[in-house]
């Protein structure tokens, strides 16, 4: 879509006739052109029969538009059917229509750029006047890395709110259910505009025990028991007493005042205390997020100046089942009325589980001025973030202390009572860390051309950060203590070269022709310069057609956050390939300091066709590949395959059971990946259309209508891991699929709406190498994911909604996840589903509904 202006034309009096001043808006891009004024009687012409004129035109730009050119413009009243109660979220759900590089994109507010602040991601989406997604060559323009998104959020010049939310979601199968509230309040006035936002948010845990999925461990007891070694009589004395064979007796009452006598367990003979292991073991952890911001934008001088604070504290409680310990309680021990050796068998402590807990807090401020020095329009960003974390992961009872104790005969040491947290194995890893960043952004048009301006933009980023793991056992003694500084530095010079303008800067009739070419660098402490360069060529023969081409090579470092993340431990579900079973082994995420630095190289074609001229239809269709060479890679799913190439990573115990999974980012010597990525968009009625003749007065809001379907083809997806290693076909070998469909379709208006949105993939296969059988192939029928969003604003309902308080201002909005609750299936060579594949292991949650409330004071 052209950049839309406006042209003031202003008349001159002049000795032919009066002046006449009159405003005229320059149409959008598919709106037929006002038809030109012959010429009035006596006005002066040149030899060529064209008018000559005392008019001056001055063009400038809309309120709000940024310097590169809207690919895709949402209006107000579009915004309004997608009933998204914030921009963040509007922003996901716009995601379909604008799809492009999977980093967060680029945020503009009226053309300005925001640096690190995030603020307004918080507000209500109807403080938007507009937004834009620009066409792929903005990100070179404002200093960023080639490939990334940027959007332009267009405020309102005067808005003002105070909202609540509440909602309430749970899984239809039960089990689980969460809630959060938010608070906020929003005030715009031209270019001063402040917000805050506060809001917290929980979700319970799921329990096995709630699904249909066995327990990780055997069969628990709430209070303990004594049985005979290797299920034998524990003792003939005790079994005359009970006047039975006694094989188990649980523990009598008493037992905390002293040492129990023989009689004491023939009360208890033959009895325990079971309990269901399930409800001790979480498929889903328990969550907690609270988070705090502040953000405020005014003018300061010839600048305008953003600060914002922000604070958050999240985290995750899982459990891991009922800990239980088996020991040798010796004849001769002051605690045992036996005249032999029994197995004693018991929890910790009643109904204490096991615990993986997770918690992070961290406390940020973000500064930006952006405004004009000498011609150069100039952004100043810079941000500090103090983080602290904390992972406590706890193994079991430690049984070889416990038995020294028993052993000992100590008789402070009471094996029956209840035994303290201090008994556990178990590791916490606390770290806390902090990182100072800056950016400066600098642009301006250089020369002119006849296309127009060469465009300038340089940037420049500096960050340091720090961090302090230090990983201790149960009694606080240091197992490992880590501290890291790095510094990294970033640099990239951007040129726009417009070579062809239709009108009067074409050539040859080329129509638009436009360069961009991007040069830069960085340097992560430890490593030389990384260079990269890059350029890309935007073709427009017609105003219906666009053709695009890129180039981009980096030498790409390991980030931060790669290289120092915090150590965690949990527990995570995965699908063990080779044992058929779905396995809960520790998941080990953090830094890895043995990363280092690659290549990577990045081709792209496309066409963007919009048959109408206008943003009605549109159809997208790009080639893109993707060279990496040696550098960094997340750790891929857990497949036979991936297993052979990485055997370090993964641990099993004697009887070949997944233990852990070291899933930290990997080193590889090289990637290729390659697709072919295409997409319909088609809005109605046509957001470009103008009304002929005078302007009407304002008719009905109409019903509004879009529907966006994508489709990525993956041609090719190969991964070497380490020289001299077969190379990984990830299409063929791991499971994963080459179509992907995604379907969006959003239908309603200002008063109520709904959107649909689905997700398909085609089916794949995973080979079992090394294994013979049915076994050998692994076929999976990935499921059709349909998710389903209502909303209604009640008081734009009816005129007698409009007269209730209650009603005045409020959102109603249902969203409900997985309508159709289904799974991803699989099946064996011979057709056969494979044990641990049924439905409630594979996709534990099912559907869930949300309910929200929205009320705006």
């Amino acid at each position: 879509m052209k950049l839309a202006r406006y042209a003031l034309l202003i008349s001159i009096a002049s000795p032919w006739g009066h002046g006449e001043a009159l405003a005229q808006a320059k149409p959008e891009e598919g709106t037929p052109p006002p038809q030109a004024a012959a010429p009035q009687a006596g006005a002066e012409t040149d030899g060529g029969g064209a008018t000559r004129s005392d008019e001056i035109v001055i063009t400038a730009q809309r309120y709000g538009d940024a310097k590169v050119e809207a690919e895709t413009e949402i209006g107000e009243d579009e915004i309004a059917t997608y009933g998204a109660d914030s921009i963040d979220e509007l922003l996901k759900r716009l995601g379909p229509i604008a799809p492009g590089s999977d980093e967060e994109p680029v945020i503009l507010v009226n053309g300005q750029e925001i640096g690190f602040d995030r603020s307004v991601l918080g507000y209500p989406s109807e403080a938007l006047s507009r937004i834009a997604v620009l066409r792929p060559e903005a990100a070179a323009r404002y200093g960023h890395p080639p490939g990334r998104r940027v959007v332009n959020l267009v405020l309102k010049k005067s808005f003002a709110s105070r909202n609540a939310d509440t909602e309430l979601e749970w899984a239809t199968r039960g089990g689980q259910y969460g809630g959060g509230l938010t608070a906020s309040q929003v005030a715009i006035a031209g270019p001063v505009r402040w917000n805050v936002q506060a809001r917290v948010a929980l979700d319970s845990a799921l329990f096995k025990s709630a699904r249909n999925v066995p327990p990780r461990t055997g069969p628990v007891d709430l209070i303990g028991y004594v049985a005979g070694v290797g299920q034998a009589e524990i003792d003939p004395a005790l079994s005359q007493a009970a006047g039975e064979l006694v094989t188990i007796a649980a523990f009598p009452d008493g037992v905390l005042a002293g040492p129990p006598l023989l009689g004491d367990f023939a009360a208890t003979a033959n009895q325990d205390h079971p309990a269901d292991a399930r409800d001790f073991e979480t498929l889903r952890p328990s969550r907690r997020n609270l988070s705090l911001r502040f953000g405020m934008t005014r003018p300061l001088g010839p600048f305008n100046a953003s600060f914002s604070v922000n604070a958050a504290s999240n985290s995750s409680s899982g459990q891991r089942g009922l800990p239980m310990a088996s020991i040798i309680l010796p004849g001769g021990s002051p605690w045992s009325p036996f005249a032999g050796d029994v197995l004693l068998v018991r929890p910790l402590r009643r109904d204490r589980p096991l615990r993986s807990e997770t918690s992070t807090e961290s406390a940020g401020a973000a500064l930006t001025l952006s405004g004009t020095i000498e011609g150069w329009q100039t952004n100043l960003s810079a941000s500090y973030t103090r983080n602290w974390g904390r992972n406590l992961f706890e193994r079991g009872i430690d049984t070889a202390r416990v038995q020294e104790l028993v052993d000992r005969g100590d008789p402070a040491f009471n094996p029956y009572a209840p035994w303290g947290d201090r008994l556990l194995l178990a590791e916490s890893n606390r770290s806390h860390g902090e990182t100072l960043s800056a950016r400066i952004g600098l642009g301006k048009a250089i020369v002119d051309l006849p296309a127009g301006a060469v465009t300038a933009s340089f940037s420049a980023n500096a960050s340091r950060g720090s961090t302090e793991n230090r990983r201790t056992d149960n009694l606080d003694q240091v197992i490992a203590l880590d501290r890291r500084d790095r510094d990294q530095l970033s640099g990239q010079l951007s040129l726009g070269v417009p070579i062809s303008r239709r009108g009067d800067g074409e050539i040859w009739r080329l129509g638009d022709l436009a360069l961009d070419l991007s040069l830069g660098g960085h340097k992560t402490s430890g490593s030389p310069w990384q260079k990269r360069y890059g350029a890309s060529l935007t073709w427009s023969p017609v105003a219906m057609l666009q053709l695009r081409g890129s180039l981009d090579h980096e030498e790409v470092a390991p980030s931060f956050e790669q290289l120092d993340d915090p150590r965690a431990e949990t527990i995570v579900r995965v699908y063990d390939v080779s044992r058929q079973e779905v396995a809960e082994p520790i998941w080990i995420t953090g830094g890895n300091p043995l990363l280092h630095s690659g290549s990577r190289q990045n081709r792209s074609v496309g066409a963007l066709f919009r048959p109408f001229g206008s943003q009605m239809l549109s159809i997208d269709v790009a080639y893109r590949e993707r060279l990496a060479t040696g550098g960094v890679a997340p750790f891929p799913e857990l497949t036979p395959v991936i297993e052979a190439a990485f055997p370090e990573r993964v641990t099993r115990d004697g009887a070949g059971r997944l233990v852990a999974i070291d899933a930290r980012a990997i080193n590889i010597a090289r990637s290729s990946d390659a697709e072919l990525v295409s997409g319909i968009t088609l809005r109605l009625p046509d957001p470009g259309a103008r009304p002929a003749g005078p302007a009407p007065r304002k008719a009905a809001d109409p019903l509004r209508f879009s529907l966006t379907l994508n489709h990525r083809w993956r041609l090719e997806s190969e991964l070497l891991t380490r020289p001299g290693v077969p190379v990984i076909d990830q299409l063929r070998d791991t499971g994963q699929s080459r179509h992907l469909l995604t379907l969006q379709a959003v239908a309603g208006k200002k008063a109520f709406g709904t959107n649909l949105s689905a997700t398909w993939s085609s089916a794949a296969r995973l080979r079992n190498r090394g294994v013979s059988g049915p076994q050998a192939e692994y076929r999976y029928q990935p499921p059709l994911l349909v998710n389903l969003g209502l909303f209604v604003d009640p008081e734009d309902l009816s005129a007698a909604a409009k007269r209730s308080n209650l009603l005045d201002d409020l959102r109603i909005s249902l969203d409900v996840d997985n309508l159709f609750e289904t799974y991803r299936r699989a099946t064996l060579g011979d057709g056969s589903v494979p044990a641990g594949y049924g439905r409630d292991e594979i996709d534990p949650l099912g559907r869930t509904v949300k309910i929200s409330l929205r009320k705006r004071f």
